[in-house]
């Protein structure tokens, strides 16, 4: 069995080129985006929306009919989903969510839920439209503003663009990751699931500050900085895994058994979050890394660079040892130039005087 250190060394990201840590998440990123844009174009919306969104009618039905049965009954209504529900009184039996309809419609359900079931249901709980459209907004506001407010924070502590563009674009990767495998399996856009993106927002750019602030304000070798920060990384989202697992299990897995009903919400939240945390593996540890990598050498290329240009441009000094030396050549050149002027003024000086003296002598 394989220890700590040996599943470290297995998947140390430092052995393998950039280019390849960088374009696995980013073409994983466009395949998702991909999905966002096929749901947009197909049903209007990048996720299908619940009815807390798109408004709808609720009916708690106390039947054990299974779900097909169900749906042949009211296959003249828009019915979106069947769950199961408990309540504590002990009453089981199953939850119908429909659509949009028009007050004709509803009242039809009201014959056919009569018919079926005589008095074995509640009467049916709407939910306007115009509400649900209002959630949706302040869903998304909510959303958008996280992410600004988080992306101005990383820009404030990191106060450089490179690494803070690279933990930004880490955490909108998880988001539509997460975002296009809910699509892929099905899953609806819910009140619930909105607090789960908002969560794996958190949870994303956790881990991207510690591996940024590592390489940027630690100290050693690149690689080993990114070595050490991947194994505290690692084991922080690993709990984190156990713990959502766990609580998934709780929620979807156990109720199979029959120990108690199912906890949709619960769910749905612990699922988004770990399609989000699975793909924050991989673009903290490959996109994030990558960029880092790449910057961090780029920044000691240029260092470099500057230092050799520095060290062959002429310096201060030697521009006024040189002007000293050169100075010193002129005033020794004048120097003589003036002493050999002084010599023949003096000898002619001293022949004229000789040849005066000879004259007076005669």
């Amino acid at each position: 069995m394989l220890n700590a250190g040996e599943i470290f060394e297995r998947i140390d990201v430092t052995k393998y080129s950039l280019k390849k840590l960088v374009l696995v998440p980013l073409l994983i990123l466009l395949l998702a985006l991909a999905v966002l844009g096929y749901s947009q174009f197909s049903i209007g919306s990048p996720v299908k929306l619940s009815m807390d969104f798109t408004g709808g009618t609720v009916v708690k039905v106390r039947t054990a009919e299974e779900e097909h049965a169900l749906k042949a009954i009211f296959a003249d209504f828009p019915l979106k989903s069947v769950r199961d529900f408990s309540e504590p009184s002990g009453a089981t039996g199953k939850m119908l969510i429909f659509g949009p309809m028009s007050k004709a419609e509803k009242e039809r359900l009201n014959e056919t839920l009569y018919e079926h079931f005589g008095d074995a249901y509640e009467i049916p709980r709407d939910i306007s439209g115009v509400v649900g459209k209002r959630y949706l907004e302040q869903a998304i506001t909510a959303v958008l503003v996280a992410f600004l407010m988080m992306a101005i924070v990383v820009l404030f502590v990191f106060k450089t663009p490179v690494p803070s563009f690279a933990v930004v674009l880490s955490a909108f990767s998880d988001i539509v990751i997460a975002t296009a495998c809910m699509n892929i399996v099905g899953m609806e856009l819910s009140l619930g699931t909105i607090a789960a993106l908002l969560m794996l927002i958190g949870y994303s750019v956790d881990s991207d500050i510690l591996l940024t602030t590592k390489i940027l304000r630690g100290r050693g070798e690149l690689n080993e900085k990114v070595r050490s920060a991947m194994k505290t990384g690692l084991t922080m989202t690993a709990t984190t895994i156990a713990a959502v697992f766990a609580m998934f299990f709780v929620a979807s897995v156990l109720p199979l058994a029959s120990l108690f009903p199912p906890i949709p919400m619960l769910r749905d939240i612990s699922a988004v979050l770990l399609f989000g945390l699975f793909a924050d593996l991989m673009n903290t540890w490959m996109l994030n890394a990558g960029i880092l990598r790449w910057y961090v050498a780029w920044k000691e290329r240029k260092s470099a660079e500057r230092l050799v240009k520095k060290a062959k441009k002429p310096t201060t000094t030697t521009f006024v040892t040189d002007a000293r030396k050169k100075m010193t050549r002129r005033e020794r050149k004048a120097a003589g130039t003036s002493t050999k002027t002084k010599s023949r003024k003096h000898n002619a000086g001293a022949g004229s005087g000789g040849a005066k003296g000879g004259k007076k002598r005669k």
